[in-house]
């Protein structure tokens, strides 16, 4: 499969085909890919183009690309953690800056005399788990 530019293609099919050389060239664009699902963004119908362009040449004959395969695909990337990368004393400040907030609604319940709310136990398992994979 190919994936690319209508000009990085030519390119790639001007060195893989002669000039006589039949062939069938079927065509997904991002417009046909969000056509697949109501809900989906042109960032993951990106994304999908990219995966569907990278699967190997005759890979895809025997079960084809449809749109069952473009839901799929969409299924899997939505299911995949999204990572993003951010400077760590960014993080480091932000992830305080939660904390205190959080400590400081533990207090108020306290002094209420209600126990630690729900939101604020996960809150602080979370900044907890973040500072584990901070520091390691």
């Amino acid at each position: 499969m190919l994936y690319g530019t209508r000009k990085e293609l030519n390119k790639k099919l001007k060195r893989a085909f002669g000039d006589t050389e039949k062939f069938a060239l079927l065509v997904w664009t991002r417009e046909t890919v969000m056509g697949a699902a109501e809900d989906m963004t042109e960032q993951e119908a990106d994304h999908i183009l990219a995966e569907i362009g990278s699967t190997g040449s005759g890979d895809h004959a025997e079960e084809g690309i449809s749109f069952g395969t473009v839901l799929e695909l969409l299924v899997g990337l939505r299911a995949a953690p999204q990572m993003v990368s951010v400077p760590a004393a960014l993080l480091e400040q932000v992830s305080n800056w939660a904390e205190r907030c959080l400590n400081e609604e533990d207090v108020r319940a306290g002094n209420a005399g209600r126990s630690t709310p729900e939101t604020v136990a996960r809150g602080l398992a979370a900044l907890n788990a973040l500072k584990q994979l901070m520091a390691a």
